[in-house]
Formats: C-alpha cells, sequence, structure tokens
C-alpha cells in the first residue's frame, strides 16, 4: 500500500493510505491518464473499516471539473459478518425513499429543486436497479414516501463526518434500516457520498447517519455538465446497498468481490471505450454503475452484483 503517493497532474493529487483498521480509495473523476494513475496504488487494503470511517485529515479526493470532487475519501469493510444470507429465487426488494431538499433559499440555484426533479430521481433509480438501461435487473424497487424541505445554509453546504451532518440526519432522517434517506445539498465539495449498511447495523447508535447526500445538480436535468443525469443516487445508492466501486483494490485478484466485474487499476474519466487498465482478462468495466464514468457512459449493474446487493439487504437491511 502506497502511503502519500501524490500524482504530478495539475488538476488533482490523489492520497493512498492505511491505518489500523481503516482504509483509503481515492476517488477519481477526469484529467489523468493511465500512465499518471499507475504512479499510485489504487489498491486499498482489505478487511478495514466502513464509508463511515471517512477522515477528512487523510487526503482529498481527485478534483473533477469546477473543482467538484466526485466523493469523499472512504474505507473499505463492507462484509458481512458471519454466514451470508441465501437469496431466494423470488427476491424482490421495496425500498420506501424519504427525500431531504436541504436549501439555503427558495430558487433552485439555492438547491431547492422542484417535486418534479425528484420524482424523475426515483424514476432513474428504478430504471437503472432494474435493468432499464442494461444489465441485470436487481429486484430493488424505489417508492418515494415523502419530501421534506429545510432552509439551512450550514447544513446546505455540510460535509462528511461534520458536526453539520450529523446534526441533519438527527432532525430529519425517517425510517429504518430499509428506508433510503437521499439528502439533496450543494454537496460539500463532492457529487455525493453514502455508507455501507454495515455501518449502520446493530446498536452502534448511529442509524441516524444512515443515507446518501448528493448534490442537488446531479439529479436529472441538474447544472453539473457530465453528471446530470440521476446517476449520482444510482452509484451511491449501489453503495448504500453494500457495492464497492469496480476498481476497489485495483489489479488484485479480491478486486470489488465481484466475479463478473473485470480487474480495473483506477478510476475511469470519461468515458473511453476499449480502456484496460488491468493485465487480466476484459476490459474496464467503465459502464458500470459503480465506475467514475460519466452519467451518460453508465448502462449497468451486473448480475453479480444483483447477488451481492440482494445478500447485503437480507444481512443488513430487511425487516
Amino acid at each position: 500500500m502506497n502511503r502519500g503517493c501524490k500524482l504530478a497532474a495539475a488538476v488533482a493529487a490523489c492520497l493512498v493510505g492505511a491505518v489500523a483498521g481503516a482504509g483509503s480509495a481515492p476517488a477519481a473523476e477526469q484529467g489523468h491518464n493511465a500512465a499518471d494513475l499507475a504512479a499510485c496504488n489504487w489498491a486499498t487494503p482489505d478487511g478495514a473499516r466502513g464509508i463511515a470511517g471517512f477522515d477528512a485529515s487523510r487526503g482529498t479526493a481527485s478534483t473533477a471539473r469546477g473543482g467538484r470532487q466526485r466523493e469523499p475519501v472512504m474505507s473499505t469493510d463492507a462484509e458481512i459478518d458471519g454466514p451470508v444470507p441465501a437469496v431466494p429465487a423470488n427476491f424482490s426488494a421495496t425500498v420506501p425513499v424519504y427525500v431531504h431538499v436541504i436549501r439555503k433559499g427558495t430558487t433552485v440555484a439555492d438547491g431547492n429543486v422542484p417535486d418534479s426533479q425528484i420524482q424523475q430521481q426515483i424514476t432513474v433509480l428504478n430504471q437503472t436497479f432494474n435493468g432499464v438501461r442494461g444489465g441485470a435487473d436487481t429486484n430493488f424497487n424505489f417508492v418515494l414516501r415523502g419530501i421534506d424541505r429545510t432552509t439551512n445554509e450550514a447544513w446546505f453546504t455540510m460535509s462528511p463526518n461534520t458536526s453539520q451532518e450529523r446534526a441533519a440526519k438527527r432532525a430529519l432522517h425517517r425510517g429504518g434500516p430499509d428506508a433510503l434517506n437521499i439528502y439533496t445539498t450543494e454537496g460539500g465539495g463532492f457529487l455525493g457520498w453514502a455508507y455501507f449498511p454495515k455501518d449502520v447495523a446493530g446498536s452502534n447508535g448511529r442509524q441516524y447517519i444512515d443515507g446518501i447526500v448528493i448534490a442537488a445538480g446531479s439529479l436529472p436535468g441538474g447544472s453539473i455538465p457530465n453528471y446530470n443525469l440521476g446517476f449520482t443516487a444510482t452509484h451511491e445508492t449501489g453503495h448504500w446497498i453494500g457495492l464497492y466501486h469496480t476498481f476497489q483494490n485495483g489489479c488484485s485478484a479480491v478486486g470489488d468481490r465481484i466475479d463478473d466485474t473485470p480487474r480495473q487499476r483506477y478510476p475511469t474519466s470519461g468515458c473511453p471505450e476499449g480502456q484496460d487498465s488491468c493485465p487480466e482478462p476484459g476490459l474496464d468495466p467503465i459502464h458500470n454503475y459503480m465506475d467514475y464514468s460519466y452519467d451518460a457512459c453508465y448502462e449497468e449493474f451486473t448480475d453479480d452484483q444483483a447477488e451481492r446487493m440482494q445478500q447485503q439487504w437480507l444481512a443488513y437491511r430487511a425487516g
């Protein structure tokens, strides 16, 4: 594991670190080529703690267009403790969704996204998780149960693992572990972030932190170029149900714990057809929702990703 490995690329730097009980995976959007990224070890330590272990002092994610980063530096343990549940052939899950619009004013530019845009986002979640664009039908269905609006500038600009995030979520979180809470904000400089189901399971006292946070401009028809088709929510919801990035652990045999996603050394920028970053068979899965491609490049979850999500759901989120 490289510690403090920095790219010389003008637009970004990567930092890959490992400390006892917490490993990190840098997020990258664009501005890097294969030679740049090969200079850093994108692998993360197997068995480290989960996304809730974000530590802002340990480095930054790579910079996306306009200075926005894809995700915070995250740690990496989402593995099920104990036996993995058997998934029944007729598996289906209906996920209640609560959308919390956090804004600093009354205009769309202030984060006050309209109900119509939220409805479009729910449609996108159902299309992407049900294989409408391609790939596997994961048998997860999302039903909007409520929308609330809060004017609070400190919450609107909140970052991960801060007092502002904790205060906002303590006040707004609804439902149990099976309920997806979506918080739309400025994004804290990121497109979004999420928490693995393992991190909020049981009696650890942090169930309120569960859910996903997404930049309001990433919703369908939003203001963030290349990332405004609503697939940031799909990507973060993939984490929320227990998926790693496709580039998890780089070219190692462990990878993302998914057999039908080819190994991938580093996050994708844009939509580079034919990208092949590892010597093992298979092109990089740049069309997978768990890579870092442009929204227009995304098309699929795989069958094995669907099975992993179903296992994670039964282990941590099912009632």
